[in-house]
């Protein structure tokens, strides 16, 4: 029990009513020395240099989170927006990241229990490495402990925007089953979970265990009335249905020609009835779906089991064996949505008619009936994960040193499965059933004469497969280390207190591959592209931190690290990074405290290892627009906004992401039963990795084709032999074929903010115990710089560039009486810029764009303790059903901003926990 009480007093001394309670009745307690995030060296007080927050097991519950990824997400700090289900068609739908301080999610580090995870293997937006917080299963947390600001002296790579530390379950005693069944206002997304965990002494060993299953339906767009429709779009004149059957004449603008009611008639049973005859102004009439849209999936169906175990045998005072694994499987559908097909994507979709001797184009979008069944093109993944440590600590016989000496290695991997059409099938299909056999070129374009009827018939289910095929990959990673750490909590003393010192060797490897069918990458598949890459990279490292008491009010904490990476097949780098840390405590009641530290990110495995890959992009031929329409602004030149397909590789001779940050608070406790502290941060990042910019290439494509550059200087050679032209004497002379690009040390950024907290509690006779806590975040600046001829932006007021909050607050009040306890979460986002701010470089200047107005919801539980070993447990999240903040410019489906905000809706969730045995 007094571990137990001791844990809780690190994690929320001031939040938790039992402790504070036990400190009122007993006086003051002296704890023991702990070790806590940010630090290598055990110690007594809570409050140290490095401000640390901290959400327990029971915090978790009480809110009403789901997982791990939904306390992160809600903490004042996840500032920045981020890709997760909601963006099926994204590159890592099936998993769930975090952006602390609205920096990118590889630069917060994550740990289990102080140690590394493994990457996720696919790639954040097909470009970088970071990793997946649904693998942990919330069941086996104890507490999660979030550090912000510069952390490598102690944790090595990647800790520049954090370290979130996620400690799992370490005693236990008896069992303890939990059984959770949930569902959604709006429909969809029914999901349960069962918990089972257990703990107790066994022959001088403390083992603790657990096992968790999920299950999660999906929830789709046509089933939230808020966008379940295009006509829903807050713009009216884009209120016409996606455009299931087309024919087009060439622009500007593309003009429709009229299929006739009888045509649309003839695909009405698609999309559950929803094909209409429709009309777009100022285009033309087509056949469309307005609720196609909503066939894309916003939440994932997923499937997962968990298994934990923990295992603590001392062999006597001096030795004590340790182990821990967790292992995980999820199993994810991701629906991205209608599959397309369009006439000669390779001439912007359009071919010669021969019959009518005009330029046009067709496009067919499939519906569910046609394809089989909705889920038919759903992107499987069986995500498989573990987690493990073997270790030995103790002491050095009678001296004061500890040791403790441990291998851990963590390893993600993820088979996906997905249908797909094959572009040469899928074209023979639409030659046979509409457009005849080509008949030759016209100025390039292909040749054909089209039976106009045919094409508007529905397909049958063996039809659509017959042109389809499925795509299998089995990625993985894995990272691995061994380490020694060495302790000695009082080396000597000094007039004001015994002098701490810590130090760790430590030396490892990590691994990550990612074969994408090569089908994919070889464009076989239609109008797809994909990431592909493998390498290894060796990694080894040495740390010290001492903990130097200069007065009795006056504490200095110095840390260093020296860590050294040599990629396999070349390139590498080493850095040495150092934290320098005061805590003045005038009183026992108040902490001020600074610090001022140095970071590094090794480059992610992807930007030194990624193969050749595809991307699609629409890009600003100014060659081609200063040649043939000289003098006309580029934003008028009939190639601005040219679709290419690009290639791209990794870059093993990048360099380490360099980070310096500062921070400076305090913290003041007049009592157990209330405190409030608040922290200035600065982080300043240099040499950040970035691809190489399509747009400054061509802008200096056409200066050196031009004259305006030498263009036999070594920027023009490289210009040049980047970009890939049709022959001056081709049909379509100079069009831009292909564009290459690869990672590069260029970027910097900075950021600055406020953090700030409170918690207080009040015990009364009559009424029971009151808990309040409330965290605020606070960004003052945010400014990047891509490349050095770019100008320096500021991201906070430049809402083309960045979409993320600059404010967030969280409260929550918590009232205990006899066997009721009730909890009020209360969640604030504040203000975004709109759409129409996103679209322009002019940003706010622009008429109309402006901010839409801040996000609240809150969460309420009511918890009823039946008796000692039974509760009941009520939730409902999101209470007032409260949407994303309206945006009347937001056209775009499904009208939010997906990457801020989630329009699940309002849910409630019912619990069930039985506790077995002494606990």
């Amino acid at each position: 029990m007094k571990r137990r009480l001791l844990v809780t007093a690190v994690c929320a001394a001031l939040t938790m009513p039992s402790l504070a309670m036990a400190q009122d009745q007993g006086g003051v307690t002296q704890l023991d020395k702990v070790t806590v995030t940010g630090s290598l060296i055990p110690r007594s007080q809570i409050e140290t240099a490095t401000p640390v927050f901290s959400i327990t097991s029971q915090d978790i519950q009480r809110r009403g989170f789901k997982d791990v990824y939904d306390v992160l997400r809600s903490q004042p700090m996840a500032t920045g927006s981020v890709q997760d289900g909601q963006f099926s068609n994204g590159f890592t739908a099936g998993a769930k990241s975090l952006s602390l301080l609205g920096l990118d999610p590889g630069f917060t580090l994550v740990l289990i229990d102080g140690r590394p995870m493994a990457d996720y293997p696919l790639l954040y937006n097909g470009q970088s490495n970071f990793v997946d917080l649904a693998s942990v299963p919330v069941g086996m947390v104890e507490r999660i402990d979030v550090a912000p600001g510069n952390q490598s002296s102690i944790y090595g790579s990647s800790a520049i925007a954090g370290v979130v530390n996620i400690i799992l379950k370490k005693r236990m005693d008896g069992v303890q089953m939990n059984y959770r069944m949930g569902t959604y206002d709006g429909g969809g997304g029914n999901n349960q979970r069962f918990q089972l965990t257990g703990g107790n002494e066994i022959g001088g060993a403390d083992i603790v265990w657990g096992l968790q299953l999920d299950n999660q339906d999906p929830i789709y767009g046509y089933q939230r009335r808020d966008f379940d429709s295009t006509s829903d779009n807050p713009d009216p004149t884009l209120r016409y249905g996606s455009r299931i059957a087309l024919h087009n004449l060439s622009g500007p603008p593309a003009t429709y020609v009229d299929p006739g009611a009888d045509n649309c008639a003839a695909l009405g049973a698609l999309f559950n009835g929803s094909v209409q005859y429709d009309n777009r102004p100022n285009r033309g009439n087509f056949c469309s779906s307005r609720t196609e849209p909503g066939y894309a999936s916003i939440l994932n169906k997923e499937r997962s089991a968990s298994g934990y175990a923990n295992l603590n045998y001392a062999f006597n005072d001096n030795a004590e064996l340790y182990s821990t694994l967790l292992l995980n499987r999820t199993k994810v559908e991701v629906n991205s949505g209608s599959r397309f097909w369009q006439s000669s994507v390779d001439t912007g979709g359009l071919f010669y008619n021969q019959d009518s001797k005009q330029l046009e184009g067709y496009q067919r979008v499939f519906a569910p009936e046609e394809t089989g069944n909705l889920n038919f093109n759903n992107n499987r993944q069986t995500a498989d994960s573990y987690n493990i440590a073997v270790g030995l600590k103790g002491g050095l016989g009678a001296s004061n040193w500890t040791y403790d000496t441990y291998y851990a290695r963590s390893e993600y991997r993820i088979e996906s499965r997905q249908q797909w059409p094959l572009t040469d099938r899928i074209e023979d299909f639409f030659r046979e059933q509409f457009l005849g056999a080509p008949q030759g070129e016209y100025y390039g374009y292909p040749v054909y004469s089209p039976n106009d009827a045919n094409f508007y018939r529905a397909l049958t289910p063996a039809q659509y497969r017959s042109f389809n095929d499925e795509i299998r990959t089995k990625s993985r990673t894995w990272t691995q280390n061994v380490n020694l750490q060495l302790t000695n909590t009082e080396l000597f003393n000094m007039p004001a207190g015994a002098v701490g010192i810590a130090g760790v060797l430590q030396a490892g490897n990590q691994y990550w591959t990612n074969p994408t069918d090569p089908r994919v990458i070889a464009g076989d598949f239609y109008q797809l592209t994909g990431t592909q890459g493998s390498g290894k990279r060796e990694n080894w490292a040495a740390a010290f931190e001492m903990r130097v008491p200069i007065l009795s009010t006056l504490t200095a904490n110095l840390s260093g690290r020296y860590d050294d990476y040599k990629n396999q097949g070349g390139g590498g780098d080493s850095k040495f990074t150092y934290k320098a840390a005061l805590e003045f405590r005038p009183t026992d009641s108040l902490l001020f405290r600074g610090n001022y530290a140095t970071a590094f990110k090794a480059p992610d495995m992807a930007f030194s290892f990624a193969g050749d890959s595809g991307f699609f992009q629409s890009v600003n031929d100014y060659y081609r627009c200063a040649v043939e329409e000289p003098g006309v602004p580029i934003t008028d030149c009939t190639y601005a906004g040219s679709g290419i397909q690009g290639r791209r590789a990794g870059n093993p001779e990048l360099k380490s992401i360099t980070a310096k940050s500062w921070g400076a608070g305090a913290v003041w406790s007049p009592s157990t039963r209330f405190s409030v502290n608040a922290d200035y941060y600065n982080i300043k990042i240099d040499q950040k990795v970035s691809d190489l910019s399509t747009d400054n290439l061509l802008q200096t494509e056409s200066a050196c084709r031009l004259g305006s550059l030498d263009i036999s200087s070594p920027t023009c050679v490289d210009a040049l032999s980047r970009i890939d032209r049709t022959a001056a004497d081709a049909p379509v002379p100079n069009r831009l074929s292909s564009i290459r690009i690869n990672p590069v040390n260029i970027s910097n950024e900075e950021i600055s903010g406020v953090l700030t907290k409170a918690a207080y509690n009040l015990a009364t006779e009559s009424w029971g115990l009151f808990v309040f806590d409330a965290q605020y975040n606070l960004t003052l600046k945010h400014k990047s710089q891509q490349f050095p001829q770019d100008p320096v932006r500021d991201l906070l007021n430049e809402p083309f560039f960045s979409s993320e909050f600059r404010s967030i607050t969280n409260a929550s009040v918590t009232w205990q009486k006899d066997a009721w306890t009730t909890t009020l979460f209360g969640q604030r986002y504040g203000r975004t810029p709109n759409l129409l701010a996103q679209q322009s470089t002019d940003g706010y200047a622009v008429e109309g764009a402006r901010k839409v107005g801040a996000w609240t919801t809150f969460n309420a539980t009511l918890d009823y303790a039946v008796s000692d070993d039974i509760s009941l447990t009520a939730t409902v999240n999101n209470v007032a059903n409260t949407r994303p903040p309206r945006d009347r410019t937001y056209n775009a489906y499904p009208y939010y901003n997906i990457f801020n905000y989630t329009g699940y809706g309002r849910s409630y969730m019912l619990e069930l926990n039985w506790r077995f045995g002494a606990h």
